[in-house]
């Protein structure tokens, strides 16, 4: 016969091992502090994101918020699209995470969902080398996020006009559409201006010149005008660098110097004012391609403090090629390995490496004087 007691311990006891073999109930934020494993907070509530924080509640009922910048991965109980696509990109699954983002922006009715699904979109399609998938998440986020969609274009292909000329037709079909705002509107004519460019369209590059030109609200002087113009100046310059027309692009941006408040910017513009004293510097002129060098080295003095530091390591790259010029291969090969160093998840770490060592053996094999 069985004993009673016995039996009620034995199911209290299956009961208690299934609730701790079961997983946690609720929503998972993964933080990451430094270059260690990211930890999940398990059993949490994701209430929203404001202000590029993370709002939560966690087991405990203690509100906290945390850094977009801090939080890799989320899992959240009722959206398996976006949870799906979130372990896919922590495991640099970039085909999946993409299908999944997309299935994200789609299906969600949580506009912070749409966001980082829009932007991780990009960054997925562009890894995975989809740029249909990575332009439809710049326009998704482009509807909500103007700003962040201007920071996150996708990488243009070159050559490949297969590719190429459907995003160009998209991205022309969104850009009339009326119920765009001036920054909408501005954040997509740039981005087809650069697809125009790389394109080497230059007369449909003009005419979205012109067209950046007339995206201005009623408020001439409002901030939102002055950082209107600023881009129709970027633009325009770009083209004129991309005509090798690299002494006016610099009056175009220099002349125009006012409206460069917003410090992204103001990075773009020293950027791009480098990129024209490069181009227009003489390989046999060591003067013009100092000149060139102390112009891309002020691109770092600015946005190394820019939170994600753009063009920081474009400007180190190109300075220590032109240090190769200039036969100063000492400082050349530092300049490659800061940028080896530094900026390890950029596609120019891995030539920066090899720069360095090709550098580093060629000075070893020179005859000693």
């Amino acid at each position: 016969m069985r004993n009673p007691l016995v039996f009620r311990l034995a199911v209290a006891g299956g009961c208690l091992l299934a609730a701790l073999a079961a997983p946690a109930i609720g929503d998972t934020v993964f933080l990451q502090s430094g270059t260690g494993k990211p930890v999940p907070l398990e059993g949490v509530k994701v209430e929203g994101v404001e202000d590029q924080s993370i709002r939560f509640t966690t087991a405990a009922g203690v509100s906290n918020s945390k850094p977009l910048d801090h939080v890799p991965q989320i899992r959240l109980d009722d959206e398996p699209a976006f949870t799906a696509a979130e372990d896919a990109f922590a495991k640099s699954d970039w085909a999946a995470a993409a299908d999944n983002y997309r299935k994200a922006i789609a299906g969600s009715s949580k506009d912070w969902v749409k966001d980082r699904a829009s932007m991780r979109l990009v960054e997925a399609a562009d890894k995975s080398g989809n740029f249909g998938d990575a332009v439809a998440g710049f326009i998704e986020l482009m509807k909500t996020k103007p700003g962040l969609a201007a920071e996150h274009k996708p990488t243009i292909p070159k050559n490949q006009p297969a590719q190429l000329d459907p995003a160009i037709a998209l991205v022309k079909q969104e850009s009339i559409d009326p119920k765009l705002t001036a920054d909408q509107k501005t954040v997509l004519l740039n981005y087809l201006l650069e697809m125009y460019s790389a394109k080497g369209d230059s007369a449909s590059a003009q005419a979205v010149i012109q067209q950046l030109g007339n995206a201005m609200p009623a408020d001439a002087n409002s901030p939102e005008a002055r950082r209107i113009q600023a881009d129709s100046k970027l633009a325009e310059a770009k083209q004129e660098v991309t005509q090798r027309q690299f002494a006016q692009a610099i009056h175009t941006l220099e002349s125009s110097g006012n409206l460069f408040a917003d410090p992204m910017q103001q990075a773009e513009a020293l950027y791009v004012i480098a990129q024209a004293k490069a181009g227009a510097a003489r390989p046999d002129d060591p003067d013009q391609l100092k000149d060139a060098a102390l112009a891309y080295m002020r691109v770092v003095a600015v946005c190394k403090d820019i939170e994600g530091k753009p063009h920081v390591a474009d400007a180190l790259f190109n300075t220590a090629g032109i240090e190769e010029k200039l036969k100063n291969s000492k400082e050349a090969i530092a300049l490659y390995t800061q940028v080896a160093d530094e900026f390890k998840a950029s596609p120019l770490a891995a030539p920066a490496m090899q720069n360095a060592a090709r550098l580093g053996t060629a000075a070893n094999a020179a005859p000693k004087g």
